[in-house]
This record gives structure tokens, C-alpha cells and sequence, in this order.
């Protein structure tokens, strides 16, 4: 009886309290703020017509969110450029009616999918059981009686998408914490988007994005012409930012390719270190040097606010 009442065509507040969670996460702003209280204390939708006639789409498309979805990425409003409008700031300074794309940073599980996407080392396989990316030992001990124990993946299930990676309740990956995943043992319907030291020290220096960023500076150096470096420079941002670097930015990567080949070139146990266990290059120092130098370069991109939000 209750399963037949929520879905029912009488109650209309479980499409409308769907529909409005879901635009909330496609635009990083839902039409009914208090996404968690539609009742009287909560506040007025700001398109009432426009929930009303997202709330009748989803049963007619017999409650397919991927439908829903699809309507509302392929609409003129959701493809609208992230652009700060000056003329219209001080009229609509939240954008609540819509006259921009709201820019926010991608969730915590798919942070991770980005760098790895970039670096050409994400398995893209879909399906089969968790797996347990790189994690620090010690965080493993904070679980109960540290009865549980993390064994790092290795081979393709390394680099799975972080929909796959375990959740342990008592002690969660702690790349998830750092960029706000929610607790498990509570609901929320909301996700708070912070900005911390940590998460640019975490994205600069975590083994998995440390990862991502040596096999990102490996892929521009083999697959460019590593002669040229302003080619191979405009390369890596093409791939992260789907951009070209403005001269000034190309500039100052430049230096900082140029001061890691400085550095590299004499500290070459540190070059290794960087390139890992890698039996291409650990023979060539000029090489090595090279990659090393590119993953700085590499770790750098990855860092900036641009990569990591949706703009």
C-alpha cells in the first residue's frame, strides 16, 4: 500500500521532490532550495510552472531518470555558458533565474574519474565487485577493533571508476572526506561543496593523483613531439581544459618545465623516483628527466580550480 501511494498519480510529491533533486545536482542549484522540506517552512519554488511540468514528465516517461536527464542536458538553459554576466549581477546576483550555468566543483567520487580519464589510465570496464584504490595504511586502523585491513588493487582494477571503490562505514576512503562524500550512516539529500587547504594539497600530493599525473606527463611527451615544448604544453591543456593556454600561463609552464629539467638533470635518483618502476626509461637519464619534468608540469594542470570544476 505505501509503494502503491508514493508512486500513485494522486500524490504528486514524488516526482516533484525527484525532479527537483535532480536538477539541484545539474545545475548546482535546486528550483526549491530546502531540497529537504517542501512542506510550508520550506521555500517557494522559483519556477513553480516549469517543477510542475517537470514533475508530470517523469512518471510519462515511466519514471526514467535517464529520460529526464536527457531532456533537460539537450535544453538551451542547461547548455548556457558559465560566463559571469556583469549586466545582469546586480539584479540576479544568486542566478536564480537562470540567465547563466552555475560553475561548482565536480563530486568527490568523480574527481578521481577526471585525472585518471586524462591520464589515459582509467578502466572503463562497468560492473563487477568494489575495488580498493591506493589508500594510506594507517587510515585502515581507525575501523572497528581494525579488524579490516585494505589491500591496494593492482593491474586494471587500480584505476576503476570511483563508483567502484569499497565503502567501508568505519573508516571511509579518506579522498572521498576531503571532498565532502557524505556520511554513510546518515541521509542526505544535499551535498555542501567546501574549499580547503587540504583538498589542493590532496589533488598536489595523494599517491592516486600522483599517479594519474606521471602517466598524463608520459602520454604528452609519447604521443607530441617532445622537440617542441610549447606544442607538447598546448597538448596537456587541450586534454585537462579543453582550452589552449593563454601566452602568460604558457609562459610560466614553461619555466616550471625548464626548472624541473634543471632539477632532475642533477637530482636523478628523485627523476626516478618520480617516473616509478617504469623499465623504458629508468635506462635513459635524458628521459627520465623529461618525464619527470613533464609530471610536475602534469600535477600542476591538474591542481587548478579549472580542472576540477564544472564551469
Amino acid at each position: 500500500a505505501l509503494a502503491n501511494w508514493i508512486a500513485s498519480p494522486d500524490n504528486p510529491l514524488t516526482s516533484r521532490v525527484t525532479v527537483n533533486q535532480i536538477w539541484g545536482r545539474l545545475f548546482g542549484r535546486a528550483l526549491v532550495v530546502t531540497t529537504n522540506d517542501f512542506g510550508v517552512r520550506g521555500e517557494k519554488p522559483s519556477h513553480p510552472e516549469l517543477l510542475d511540468w517537470l514533475a508530470n514528465e517523469l512518471p510519462r516517461r515511466r519514471w526514467s531518470i535517464k529520460e529526464l536527464i536527457r531532456g533537460v542536458v539537450v535544453s538551451s538553459t542547461y547548455k548556457q555558458s558559465a560566463r559571469h554576466r556583469p549586466e545582469y549581477a546586480d539584479i540576479d546576483q544568486q542566478n536564480r533565474f537562470l540567465w547563466r550555468q552555475n560553475r561548482f566543483r565536480v563530486s568527490a567520487e568523480t574527481l578521481r574519474d577526471l585525472s585518471l580519464s586524462v591520464s589515459g589510465l582509467l578502466t572503463r570496464r562497468i560492473g563487477g565487485p568494489s575495488v580498493f584504490p591506493p589508500m594510506p595504511p594507517e587510515v585502515a586502523e581507525f575501523s572497528y577493533a581494525n579488524a579490516f585491513k585494505w589491500t591496494a588493487s593492482v593491474g586494471p582494477d587500480r584505476y576503476r571508476r570511483g563508483i567502484y571503490t569499497y565503502f567501508k562505514r568505519t573508516a571511509p576512503h579518506p579522498n572521498l572526506i576531503t571532498f565532502d562524500c557524505p556520511d554513510s550512516n546518515t541521509t542526505c539529500v544535499e551535498r555542501r561543496i567546501s574549499n580547503t587547504p587540504i583538498q589542493a594539497l590532496t589533488l598536489l600530493n595523494n599517491e592516486a593523483f600522483f599517479e594519474s599525473a606521471r602517466a598524463l606527463g608520459r602520454r604528452v611527451v609519447t604521443h607530441f613531439d617532445s622537440g617542441n615544448d610549447s606544442r607538447v604544453l598546448r597538448a596537456l591543456f587541450t586534454i585537462c581544459l579543453s582550452r589552449l593556454p593563454a601566452p602568460d600561463e604558457e609562459r610560466l609552464f614553461l619555466d616550471l618545465l625548464s626548472d624541473g629539467r634543471a632539477w632532475y638533470s642533477v637530482h636523478t635518483e628523485d627523476a626516478l623516483t618520480v617516473v616509478g618502476g617504469d623499465q623504458n626509461v629508468n635506462d635513459d637519464v635524458g628521459q627520465r628527466t623529461d618525464i619527470a619534468a613533464w609530471t610536475i608540469v602534469a600535477r600542476t594542470v591538474l591542481n587548478l580550480d579549472e580542472f576540477v570544476t564544472r564551469g
